[in-house]
């Protein structure tokens, strides 16, 4: 079975638009004291406008004010009372950091990136501070668990970085000039509490580049919804194949209901690049329930079934993290997941 990044390409050849360029040729009346309730039943009606212009050729025109307007409206709405990840503290992030620690959102670091699965490289990567998970092994610990760490950029300066990601064509779309980046790669930590910040930059921006949605999907379906639109890949995490492994390592309560309900929107929504890295003695309990939920539910999606996994973190103090995994039991899944047709990367 084959996957399907078919919009993606036309965009790196500039044949379409990236989704929040329309998003923002969609035009919205709306005034920001508006209640929340009424924001959303507008962004519903112009949801349906947007996707009348997904498979249109010609470059969008972008009007003021926007569909992407109202997206940093309700998202910083759902921040005064945080709902943008499962855990739901409720904090208002405006004035103090939520259980995630981040209030203010913070870049670790944002540079070209070589490193992604083949069809997204080279890829500009935004590295966020801070986390919504607190995942026992994270590589990236040094910066997921320091949401204070890092430097604050303006939307407006990061929107002028990734404007000049991309130089004019004479087809009215644009080529990507810096490095032949092929997009922008938004990740942490998490994106997931940096999600107003996002939007407010892509707001700004006039890049025809892909973004990246790259996240362990422990957001909600407000926080998803508000994606719509505006991702055109979503690149993700499926950790663990059970609730339990998912407590216990990553703190995360309901995971499995979560991440496969947004695996699903966002199948939905763009196009998906599905991870997941296997753990050691987790092939039974948590690899092989992942290999047939993706059989079962995203046949279409492109997998990436990782072995790299080293001890990291707090990984010492569970002894069965303390190994690696085996290049013999990798191979294995493989076999596997080629047998039942998930489509590998």
């Amino acid at each position: 079975m084959t996957s399907s990044l078919g919009r993606y390409e036309e965009i790196l050849h500039g044949t379409s638009s990236a989704r929040y360029l329309l998003a923002r040729s969609v035009p919205v009346e709306f005034k920001e004291r508006l209640p929340l309730a009424e924001k959303w039943d507008l962004h519903h009606v112009k949801m349906e406008m947007l996707r009348e212009v997904i498979g249109r050729r010609e470059p969008p025109r972008t009007v003021t004010p926007n569909l992407m307007d109202l997206k940093v409206s309700i998202a910083r709405d759902l921040v005064r009372e945080c709902c943008l990840c499962e855990h739901r503290c409720g904090t208002d992030r405006s004035l103090t950091p939520g259980r995630c620690g981040v209030m203010e959102s913070r870049v670790s670091s944002h540079f070209v990136h070589m490193g992604e699965e083949e069809p997204l490289v080279p890829s500009y990567t935004v590295f966020f501070s801070g986390c919504n998970l607190r995942c026992v092994f994270c590589q990236n610990y040094d910066i997921s668990t320091r949401p204070d760490a890092g430097l604050i950029y303006p939307a407006e300066d990061m929107a002028a970085l990734l404007s000049r990601l991309a130089r004019p064509k004479g087809t009215g779309y644009t080529a990507h000039a810096h490095e032949d980046v092929k997009n922008v790669n938004w990740v942490g930590g998490d994106p997931t509490p940096h999600l107003p910040y996002i939007l407010d930059v892509l707001s700004r921006s006039h890049a025809n580049i892909a973004q990246v949605w790259n996240s362990n999907m422990y957001l909600t379906k407000p926080a998803l919804s508000l994606l719509d639109g505006c991702m055109d890949i979503y690149l993700t995490d499926l950790k663990f194949g059970n609730d339990a492994c998912a407590l216990r390592l990553s703190d995360a309560p309901c995971y499995m209901s979560t991440v496969t309900r947004n695996h699903i929107m966002a199948a939905a929504q763009g196009e998906v690049i599905v991870r997941h890295l296997m753990l050691p003695h987790h092939l039974e309990c948590c690899t092989l329930p992942v290999v047939d939920w993706l059989a079962d539910n995203m046949p279409g999606a492109a997998v990436n079934i990782m072995a790299q996994y080293r001890p990291a973190h707090h990984a010492w103090s569970y002894p069965e993290l303390r190994e690696t995994v085996s290049l013999g039991e990798h191979r294995r899944v493989l076999e596997i997941a080629e047998k039942k047709g998930l489509f590998l990367i």
